[in-house]
């Protein structure tokens, strides 16, 4: 029976032993720290168009509705920048762009102005101006006294932030 004894003493100063020998885990190292963000690139200069907006080719991209902030954004094909965003505000329409100035909007109702002060308009709610925009036939263009001219497709997009914004 002494034998036993000697067994379990054996047995467990050899366990004692091997555990002794494992690895102490070393910290993982810190991740990098990130990368600074580059600053939005400023938006390039409007083309100067060549032919009267119903025959110019559409600005390339699409239309975008946040329901959060009541906001539609013409955004082109391979920027995340919008050209157009419109957002209801204070019970008006906020146009935001790169236009200055006095810029003609062209609809298939007519020819109208709006006038942008730092990249912003400001419209009523209940402008007219806006439903012609909504109801253009398949596109409106907003041009620059310089030349440089937007031409969008009308989507439902326009309409549903001009309602929204009218409640």
């Amino acid at each position: 029976m002494k034998m036993s004894g000697f067994r379990y003493a054996a047995a467990g100063t050899l366990m004692l032993a091997v555990a002794g020998c494992a690895a102490i885990p070393t910290p993982e190292a810190p991740p990098p720290a990130p990368q600074p963000v580059a600053p939005a690139p400023s938006p390039a200069p409007l083309p100067t168009p060549t032919a009267g907006w119903e025959d110019r080719a559409i600005d390339r991209g699409a239309w975008r509705y946040d329901a959060a902030s009541r906001t539609a954004a013409f955004v082109p094909t391979g920027s995340a920048n919008p050209l157009l965003t419109m957002a209801c505000s204070g019970g008006g329409i906020r146009m935001t762009s790169a236009l200055s100035g006095n810029i003609s909007l062209r609809t298939s109702a007519g020819t109208d102005q709006i006038r942008f002060d730092g990249g912003s308009a400001n419209l009523p709610s209940r402008d007219p101006r806006l439903d012609r925009i909504a109801f253009s036939r398949g596109r409106f263009a907003l041009e620059t006294p310089g030349g440089g001219a937007l031409t969008l497709p009308v989507q439902s997009e326009i309409g549903r932030v001009i309602e929204d914004c009218r409640g």
